[in-house]
């Protein structure tokens, strides 16, 4: 897998190269193209080389899975097993006793590179997971080098080095790194770098077909399936958008301005088209956000997973002051992204802001904002600004993790790296401010090794606080090591002591030798995550029940048995990884069951529990059936009610118990969007359906359509005739459907703008 995934992506880089070629204005003839295909060969050797272990399957990446092993692997697993037999995911049975799969952002699956894998290998092993994520940041990488080359204001393009300096600093930066776990933020920021770029093009040449891919690409990102990431690549648009209307009204002449109609055009037409083609995912997920313990969130729970000033003060200059990887963390504060992107980048910014032509840094003041923005952001609940943000901004107080938008202080701190790189380098340009910034930041860091090691000697008898020091102080000397010889570089180049070319592959180098060293080896493990799915001998004797039944795995098992591991093998449990997106429903009735003893719980058509060896259940109720196997014992519920059975007419609705003689539905058809029950029924009254209550299933009983009916709160029911009754049940979700009307329209809309945009006032 590793070898086609390689060439995947060398042949989509040769594909772009020559878009990026189209991008530049200097271009007179196709002999510089081999340049910028090298820069992307390059790049990935280098993103090989970080991730060389986790590639080669030597270790695996988070240490404990994080979300990619607990969540994304059996998600997608699921979805390419749905897909592989012919039927769109909807609905997931598997886990939370059946849940909407289309309104769950999260899930991904019709993310165009995820439909190809499901396509190509729907069996596919959790390494390839990580080949994604690794994939992906490659991919953020080359989006900032595009981004760099195809800028066309006065004094940009910069040069190939220091668009490529900027773009290792992209691939590895912190706010991407730290989320190795979580593909789907991965992917989706992946795309903010071409977005832009697209977005930028089409503002600078009054071309609306780049702006209409903008508005394409957004689309594209937004099926990664993280909303929080897409809305930081909206504000990146609006941000970008007002900067260049900003500069253009202080720095430009009065009739050289270009007036603000068109940017905002762009900016809603940008806008406008990503939402319509996105709308398979988009309506559904709102549907979904008012039914889900999430639409609960209070501000104290938006602003979790904030950035401590403290925190990121170290983490402009080390991401491992406080200890970088969970196995290691020690801060009072939640280990969350830093602005770390390496100490070459970090200096070369500030000579950036510096140095800068004067052409140039008036059009700096656009990626400054974004930047200080992304930051001020990020400092969550430190700041009053967040607070505002959730009062002002649209669907911003469903969004956790502040911290979270520091990857727009990492894509503004990008483009001013590069230009700083440029200044010096090429330019050889002087500052006695930033000759103070070198020497004064030299000093304050050798001060904290000093520190550090004077801590050392006084903290040997206590191993906890020995072992922080030690991690602080191999922190700051890495820290210290690269400033200082960033510092040599800078001064060698300016008192012309070294060329060009030498100057570029030593910046690059140690920038790169940097973030290796602070980050490729952090939060790894030997041990396969998904080990923790494999219990096959447990696996195989549930689906030796032909019975159409649930599990029961919240028994505080998580230790030996993956809370997803349903999705994974194709059984259907009450439980699951914890989710924010769990219905409300669900969670109000699991909590109102009263244990396990209870007819109540029956309801939910368990006939299974799987708890730890030794755990003891209602003897009278629950009977060991299997195991212990692996430390799991698995019990057999006596008092199983069947997923289908006859309730008595005029019962209460709101509060329905079973009768203590049931009448059980036979199960005819059963997948995750369709079922079909017979039953003969001796008096009319409700069939009572073990499956959660949720807009969108429709139903009709012997071919006539009719109501589906609430039972306590989260079950269905729908009224059956006495006699005999066909009763099928699908999932056909109104916000879908709408959703590819919409989709339809924005294709229509895509064509039009590209149509319009080969008219466009300039030429190419």
């Amino acid at each position: 897998m590793n070898y086609l995934l390689l060439a995947l992506l060398l042949l989509l880089w040769l594909l772009l190269t020559g878009v990026l070629y189209r991008f530049d204005p200097r271009r007179t003839d196709g002999r510089q193209i081999w340049k910028d295909t090298l820069a992307g060969g390059l790049l990935w050797l280098l993103v090989y080389g970080f991730f060389w272990r986790t590639l080669s399957g030597d270790v695996y990446q988070p240490a404990d899975g994080g979300d990619l092993a607990s969540f994304l692997y059996p998600t997608y697993r699921f979805a390419a097993a749905e897909l592989a037999q012919g039927r769109l995911p909807l609905w997931n049975p598997t886990l939370y006793g059946g849940a909407p799969f289309i309104g769950d952002i999260q899930a991904g699956f019709l993310y165009l590179p995820t439909l190809l894998l499901f396509r190509l290998v729907p069996a596919f092993p959790y390494s390839v997971m990580q080949q994604f994520v690794i994939a992906h940041l490659f991919w953020a990488g080359l989006g900032m080098y595009v981004l760099l080359r195809s800028m066309r204001r006065p004094g940009f393009p910069v040069s190939r080095p220091a668009a490529f300096f900027a773009a290792v600093g992209f691939t590895f930066c912190d706010p991407l790194l730290i989320h190795f776990g979580n593909l789907n933020l991965v992917a989706t920021l992946s795309w903010l770098p071409w977005i832009l770029a697209a977005f930028a093009h089409g503002l600078e040449n009054r071309r609306l077909g780049w702006v209409g891919l903008a508005g394409l690409l957004l689309a594209v990102s937004t099926y990664a399936g993280h909303a929080q990431s897409t809305f930081y690549i909206g504000l990146a648009l609006v941000l970008y958008t007002a900067g260049q209307l900003a500069t253009d009204s202080l720095f430009a002449r009065p009739g050289q301005r270009r007036g603000w109609t068109f940017p905002v055009a762009s900016l809603a037409l940008t806008g406008v088209l990503a939402i319509l083609l996105a709308a398979p995912v988009l309506l559904p997920a709102a549907e979904l956000t008012a039914h889900t313990i999430r639409a609960d969130f209070a501000y104290q729970d938006t602003v979790a997973y904030s950035l401590a000033p403290v925190q990121m003060l170290a983490g402009f200059v080390t991401p491992g002051f406080f200890g970088r990887g969970p196995a290691l963390h020690w801060s009072l504060w939640e280990r969350v992204e830093l602005p770390y992107l390496g100490v070459p980048l970090l200096l070369f910014a500030m000579a950036g802001i510096l140095l800068a032509l004067p052409e140039q840094r008036q059009r700096l003041w656009t990626w400054s904002g974004i930047a200080l923005f992304g930051l001020v952001v990020a400092l969550g609940l430190y700041t009053v600004v967040h607070g505002w943000l959730t009062l002002l901004l649209p669907i911003f107080d469903q969004f956790r993790a502040p911290a979270r938008a520091l990857i727009l202080y990492a894509l503004g701190m990008c483009v001013l790296a590069a230009v700083g790189f440029d200044a010096v380098g090429v330019h050889m340009a002087r500052s006695s401010v930033l000759a103070a910034i070198l020497k004064g930041g030299a000093l304050v860091i050798g001060t904290g090794v000093v520190t550090v090691y004077a801590l050392l000697l006084v903290t040997q008898g206590d191993e906890t606080t020995f072992l922080r020091v030690s991690l602080a102080a191999l922190a700051l000397v890495l820290a210290g090591v690269s400033w200082l010889a960033t510092w040599a570089i800078v001064v060698a180049r300016q008192q012309q002591r070294s060329a060009f070319g030498i100057f570029a592959a030593l910046a690059i180098g140690l920038l790169f030798l940097e973030l290796a060293t602070a980050g490729a080896y952090t939060d790894i493990a030997e041990a396969d995550p998904a080990q923790r799915f494999s219990q096959p001998e447990i696996v195989d004797f549930l689906r030796s029940d032909p019975d159409l039944f649930r599990i029961d795995t919240r028994t505080d098992l998580e230790s030996l048995w993956q809370p997803d591991t349903a999705a994974l093998a194709g059984l259907q449990d009450v439980g699951g990884v914890a989710n924010p997106l769990a219905l409300r429903s669900f969670v109000d009735f699991w909590e109102s069951i009263g244990g396990r003893e209870t007819r109540r719980y029956d309801l939910l058509n368990v006939k299974y529990v799987l708890v730890q060896e030794g755990t003891a259940l209602p003897a009278q109720k629950f009977l060991r059936v299997f195991g212990p196997v692996n430390g799991i014992e698995v019990y057999e519920n006596s008092a199983f009610l069947p997923r289908a059975w006859l309730a008595p007419a005029g019962i209460d609705l709101d509060n329905t118990e079973p009768p203590a003689t049931v009448t059980a539905a036979a199960v005819r058809a059963y997948t995750s969007t369709h079922m079909a029950f017979d039953l003969q029924a001796p008096e009319a009254g409700y069939l009572v359906i073990s499956e959660l209550w949720y807009p969108g299933w429709v139903a009709t009983v012997n071919g006539a359509a009719t109501a589906v009916e609430m039972v306590n709160g989260a079950l269905r029911a729908v009224a059956v005739p006495a006699g005999a009754s066909r009763v099928e049940m699908s999932y056909r979700p109104n916000s879908f459907t709408w959703a590819l009307w919409a989709a339809l329209a924005g294709v229509g809309i895509l064509i039009v703008v590209g149509f319009l945009g080969t008219k466009g006032s300039r030429h190419e």
